[in-house]
């Protein structure tokens, strides 16, 4: 939870910066929710390093059935969309972007960079 100290309001606004205080944490999950009823279907903790945020900068759901996201220990890593479950994880450091599919002569890679490295992982 997240308590605005800004009192500008053009700050307020983004237009100036903002000011914020962490007053609580519950700790950081990636939430999968069923879109037919809005009901949980799952939950996956993040791990959190001094204080900080568990998750990654982004996350991707594949047709495949995957989820993969960036945790704060630096490990990608790919979920069972339906279970949540962890099926694969690669330690390449701290993931910078949301990852990214594409095909390429009939295969499908996921793609992700970590820092000034980018990563291209083979689907099978």
């Amino acid at each position: 939870m997240y308590y605005p100290t800004e009192t500008d309001p053009r700050g307020a606004m983004g237009l100036g910066g903002k000011d914020e205080q962490m007053v609580a944490s519950m700790g950081t999950f990636m939430t999968a929710i069923d879109y037919r009823t809005g009901k949980l279907a799952w939950r996956h903790r993040y791990p959190t390093a001094g204080g900080g945020f568990g998750g990654g900068p982004g996350i991707l759901a594949t047709a495949g059935g995957l989820v993969f996201a960036g945790d704060v220990s630096g490990n990608f890593i790919a979920y069972d969309a339906k279970a949540g479950k962890p099926v694969w994880h690669a330690r390449l450091g701290s993931v910078s972007n949301a990852p990214a599919t594409y095909m390429l002569d009939g295969k499908q890679y996921v793609l992700v960079a970590v820092g000034d490295t980018m990563y291209a992982f083979y689907l099978q």
